[in-house]
């Protein structure tokens, strides 16, 4: 090797989704230059000891909303500080308003003020006016679009006429449709039977029971019988319950391509903190029960959940106003990677492999980014997170980076915390400050080749 290397990374523990070895990882530009047991001997302009700290694929969130406290910029200096180097954007076009001119706008955002990688998904509340934007949407590199099939008196409901009209044209043209997967009507029937009480003392109780597993269920499978009619990827975001397992289960033992993600709260979380932390934990789909949670983290093991979220949509909020009033969402990108290792990798319900899988990999494999993105390989963009798996910190909102305010795990204890990060080579976590600049992201196109299977 005549050239020298930027950097090396020397006395690593590399993790893959196949496997954790010794390993030093040398880079050159913006890529993976060499990977080696011992590249201490090559020429490189610096040499950085990591000993007995892990080197991950910098990790991908694929489900965040950059529209709230945390805009483009903030949400890429946010994900930089929890180890994650690439972020999938919502684009919602709200009713009235273009899907096209919405996405013009934030990919010009983000291409000016992101300090990450970012690629975007459009998402559709008026059916009728934005699905015919599809295909010159599809034309800028977004090719993921979200239907929902809640939120009816909102107006932001997708019925099926237009759900399978948009999987037609996403089919026809390589694209894929995500769902958020609840029977609306349902929901908002029972909300109005259970009105009252939802604003009363007991309003934590009656807002999971207005949200039943069962409507979740519904929604998942009437979304998978229209991908198959379309013949159209699908991908189903933040998945919430054992029973919403069952036909993703029978999608999976049937090869269809459909894929499902949950989000780091449904694994960590229960309804209880509805009740303990007010309108702050109301989001939707809502928390569910402890027997819900051992479900899902079973479900991400043997590969039913493929990917890991975060749904970061950081919202100002009444802790106890009343309920009714207060908005979905809650900040959780700075969190998404310590909270599913510690609750994951250090209490044994998944290796270190899988949490590279679920956080890195399969992201990038369903999102067509693979393998640029997702993983450290000779040729792969540099995107690269050191672990410290011994590291203990107690989550504070007050340390925290989001504009929202609070954190769903205040004071929760966890240990392992990510040291430093670089994307395609370029330092982004150094000694505890993110020093990426807003506008080094670039944008991402997504799906320029098809979804692959994730692992």
């Amino acid at each position: 090797m005549s050239e020298p290397l930027d950097f090396i990374l020397t006395g690593g523990l590399l993790v893959s989704g196949e496997g954790v070895r010794r390993a030093d990882v040398g880079v050159r530009g913006e890529t993976v230059a060499a990977i080696a047991p011992d590249l201490r001997d090559y020429p490189a302009r610096e040499v950085i000891d990591v000993t007995g700290l892990y080197l991950l694929p910098g990790a991908i969130d694929v489900h965040v909303h950059p529209v709230y406290e945390d805009d483009v910029e903030a949400c890429s200096r946010v994900a930089a500080y929890g180890g994650i180097t690439t972020l999938l954007h919502f684009v919602y076009a709200r009713t009235g308003e273009s899907l096209l001119e919405q996405v013009q706008r934030m990919l010009e955002d983000g291409q000016a003020r992101s300090r990450l990688d970012f690629g975007l998904h459009g998402g559709l509340f008026e059916a009728p006016r934005q699905v015919p934007e599809i295909p010159r949407v599809m034309e800028l590199g977004v090719r993921t679009f979200k239907f929902f099939l809640a939120y009816v008196k909102q107006q932001w409901y997708t019925d099926d006429y237009h759900l399978l009209w948009a999987m037609h044209l996403l089919a026809e043209r390589g694209g894929m449709a995500m769902v958020h997967a609840e029977n609306g009507g349902g929901i908002d029937y029972l909300e109005d039977r259970y009105w009252e009480e939802l604003g009363g003392p007991n309003a934590a109780h009656f807002f999971s029971i207005s949200h039943p597993p069962a409507l979740e269920e519904e929604a998942i499978f009437r979304a998978i019988c229209m991908a198959e009619v379309a013949d159209c990827p699908l991908y189903v975001v933040h998945v919430t319950s054992a029973r919403a397992l069952r036909p993703l289960r029978q999608a999976r033992a049937e090869g269809r391509r459909v894929f499902a993600e949950t989000c780091v709260q449904y694994l960590t979380l229960t309804e209880e903190m509805l009740r303990t932390c007010g309108a702050l934990a109301k989001i939707g789909p809502p928390l569910r029960t402890n027997a819900d949670r051992e479900a899902l983290w079973q479900a991400l093991a043997d590969g039913t959940l493929s990917v890991v979220s975060s749904d970061h949509a950081p919202k100002r909020k009444a802790p106890f106003g009343d309920l009714r009033e207060q908005p979905y969402g809650a900040p959780g990108l700075e969190t998404l990677l310590v909270v599913t290792h510690d609750e994951g990798v250090n209490r044994g319900r998944i290796s270190m492999v899988r949490l590279v899988q679920v956080l890195c990999e399969n992201p990038a494999r369903i999102f067509g980014l693979y393998p640029r993105k997702g993983t450290i390989a000779v040729g792969s963009d540099a995107d690269i997170v050191v672990f410290d798996p011994r590291r203990e910190v107690i989550i504070r909102a007050e340390e925290m980076h989001s504009g929202a305010g609070y954190t769903l795990y205040e004071g929760r204890p966890v240990l392992g915390w990510p040291v430093m990060s670089f994307q395609r080579g370029h330092r982004v976590l150094w000694e505890g400050v993110v020093v990426a600049e807003p506008g080094a992201g670039r944008f991402l196109p997504l799906l320029e080749q098809p979804p692959a299977t994730p692992v």
